[in-house]
C-alpha cells in the first residue's frame, strides 16, 4: 500500500448481542444503506445528459435486463433452460416488464392536468431507472474510519461511551477492494454514463457510477474520514483481521473484561485499549491496558454470556 493508504481503519460498534456476535467469531455486518442515518447516502441523482426519450427508453430497457437476468438466473436454470432458450425467456421478462412500466407512463400522460407531456415522460423514465441504479447497487456496506478518538463518533456510533472500537488491520487488503468516500461531491450521474457502463462495460463509467451510488455523502459528514467495504447484506467473515480494541469511557468492567478474555486475555495478539476522560479539554486519550490474571472471565460458553451482557444491555437502556 501506499502511505497515502491507511494501515489500520476503526469500526465503532455499540454494546449489543450482534458486537458480540461479530468479535466472537471474527465476523463484520456489512449493512443495508436504507438503514443509514443520513437518508441521502447512497441515493443518486440521474440526469438525462445528452439522451432523448428514445436513448432513456433503452437504457431503462438494458437496466431492467440486467436486473431481471441476475434475479431469475437460478430459477431458470432449475426449470433446465440452456442456452438460446434461457436468452430468450429472460427477454420476454424483461420487456414485458419495461413495457409495461412504458404503458403506465404513456396513460398518465393523457391526463388533462398534465401540460407538457414530453417532459412528464423524460422525467418518469429518469426515475425509473434511478430506482434501478438504486437496485443494481442493492449491496452491503461496512463503514470504517481513520480515526479512534472522535467524540462525535464515540457518541453517534458508540453508544455514548459504553461500546467499543475496533482496529482492523487492512494492510493485506488491495486497495480496490477498500473505497474512500468522498464529501460534498455531486450525487449526479448522467444517464450517458450509464449508457456507457451498461451497454459498453465501460470501467470508468462503472467507477463514477459506484461514486456516485455508494461513495459521495455531504460535506457535514467530512469528520467522520469514512472508507467503506461492500459485500452481501449481513453478517460476514471479516475480510481483515482485528488489531486492538479500544473501550469507550463507560464501557462496564464486565463488558471489557468479557471481550478482553474472548480474545485470549494477556496472551491474545489484541491490544486493548481504554479511553480516558479528558482532564482539561474535549480532546480523547486512550490508555493500553492489560488482562489481569485475577480478572474472572463472566463465561466461556458463548449463549450464556450473551444472556449476561443481553442483561447488561437491558440495564443500560434504561439510561439513554
Amino acid at each position: 500500500m501506499t502511505n497515502k493508504e491507511p494501515k489500520s481503519l476503526y469500526k465503532y460498534l455499540g454494546f449489543s448481542d450482534r458486537m458480540v456476535e461479530q468479535l466472537y467469531h471474527g465476523k463484520v455486518y456489512f449493512a443495508d444503506p436504507g438503514t443509514f442515518n443520513d437518508p441521502l447516502d447512497c441515493r443518486p441523482v440521474v440526469v438525462a445528459g445528452t439522451q432523448t426519450i428514445d436513448g432513456l427508453q433503452l437504457l431503462l430497457k438494458l437496466m431492467v435486463l440486467r436486473r431481471v437476468e441476475k434475479e431469475t438466473s437460478a430459477s431458470l436454470k432449475r426449470l433446465r433452460l440452456r442456452g438460446e432458450k434461457l436468452d430468450v425467456h429472460r427477454a420476454k421478462l424483461g420487456n414485458s416488464e419495461v413495457n409495461e412500466v412504458i404503458r403506465g407512463i404513456e396513460y398518465y400522460i393523457t391526463d388533462p392536468e398534465v401540460r407538457d407531456p414530453a417532459a412528464y415522460f423524460k422525467q418518469a423514465l429518469l426515475n425509473l431507472i434511478q430506482d434501478e441504479v438504486k437496485k443494481t447497487h442493492a449491496t452491503g456496506v461496512l463503514c470504517l474510519s481513520e480515526k479512534v478518538d472522535s467524540p462525535l463518533m464515540w457518541s453517534h456510533y458508540g453508544q455514548q461511551h459504553r461500546g467499543v472500537c475496533i482496529e482492523y488491520d487492512v494492510t493485506k487488503l488491495e486497495f480496490s477492494s477498500i473505497r474512500r468516500v468522498v464529501y460534498g461531491g455531486d450525487r449526479q450521474i448522467s444517464a450517458d454514463c450509464l449508457l456507457r457502463w451498461i451497454e459498453g462495460g465501460d470501467l470508468i463509467s462503472q467507477h463514477e457510477v459506484e461514486r456516485a451510488s455508494l461513495l459521495t455523502k455531504s460535506s457535514e459528514w467530512r469528520y467522520e474520514k469514512e472508507w467503506r467495504l461492500l459485500g452481501p447484506i449481513g453478517l460476514d467473515r471479516s475480510p481483515a483481521p482485528v488489531k486492538s480494541v479500544t473501550f469507550g469511557m463507560n464501557c462496564p468492567r464486565a463488558i471489557t473484561e468479557s471481550i478482553m478474555s474472548m480474545f485470549g486475555g494477556e496472551t491474545s495478539a489484541v491490544r486493548f485499549w481504554q479511553i480516558m476522560e479528558p482532564s482539561s479539554n474535549f480532546k480523547l486519550r486512550r490508555q493500553r491496558i492489560h488482562f489481569d490474571d485475577s480478572m474472572k472471565p463472566i463465561q466461556h460458553d458463548y449463549s450464556e454470556m450473551l444472556d449476561d451482557l443481553d442483561a447488561l444491555l437491558g440495564e443500560a437502556s434504561l439510561h439513554i
